[in-house]
């Protein structure tokens, strides 16, 4: 037999347990997303390395500033996760297909840096890139989960994260997290600098 009160405990259990759920479901998608994310920046890297091979040794460092060689090599692989354009930014071109959409203020959001990897045949870059966590509510609880600010004030402003606010002119304020990897390769060859060839 049935009690009369039994639908609205039944309400009740689901009024408790919905949101619950709903934020696993999100927190799932977002952890799985970052996962992604985290390896196209591994596979940036490796792009960014592989154009150094190719590269005079004494022009690594412009291939990897902004618009440089290397950099527009992670640039057009990162630019399918970059996911937020401001205003008036123009998006990432890949050869034979146009811009990504969503893909803009790159220079913002993609640093390369040179290292070294023991001796001078092996070319080390790293690559940092601002990954946005876009799903609702998880993508907040986890950016706060990871306390991105070192000295204990991690939460005084509304929109902290851990690129210290670098994209808060963005369309849409999402917290941010910074990824950071590194490939490198050996380069048994030295290249000679280009002198224009023959004449």
């Amino acid at each position: 037999m049935k009690h009369a009160d039994s639908n609205g405990s039944m309400l009740m259990e689901a009024v408790v347990c919905i949101p619950v759920l709903l934020v696993m479901i999100l927190g799932c998608m977002q952890i799985a997303h970052i996962w992604f994310a985290r390896q196209i920046v591994q596979y940036a890297a490796y792009a960014s390395a592989r154009v150094l091979l190719s590269t005079p040794d004494q022009d690594h460092e412009k291939a990897v500033k902004t618009n440089g060689a290397a950099w527009k090599a992670a640039a057009q692989v990162c630019s399918w996760v970059a996911l937020s354009q401001p205003e008036g930014s123009k998006g990432i071109d890949i050869p034979g297909w146009g811009a990504v959409p969503g893909s803009g203020n790159m220079e913002r959001k993609l640093k390369l840096e040179l290292g070294t990897a023991g001796d001078k045949w092996t070319h080390k870059v790293s690559v940092n890139f601002d990954f946005p966590l876009v799903m609702p509510i998880a993508g907040h609880i986890i950016a706060r989960g990871l306390n991105p600010w070192a000295k204990g004030q991690e939460w005084q402003e509304q929109h902290a994260d851990a690129t210290g606010n670098a994209h808060s002119a963005e369309a849409m304020n999402y917290p941010y997290i910074r990824f950071t990897e590194s490939a490198a390769l050996v380069k048994p060859y030295v290249l000679l600098p280009f002198s224009g060839g023959p004449k």
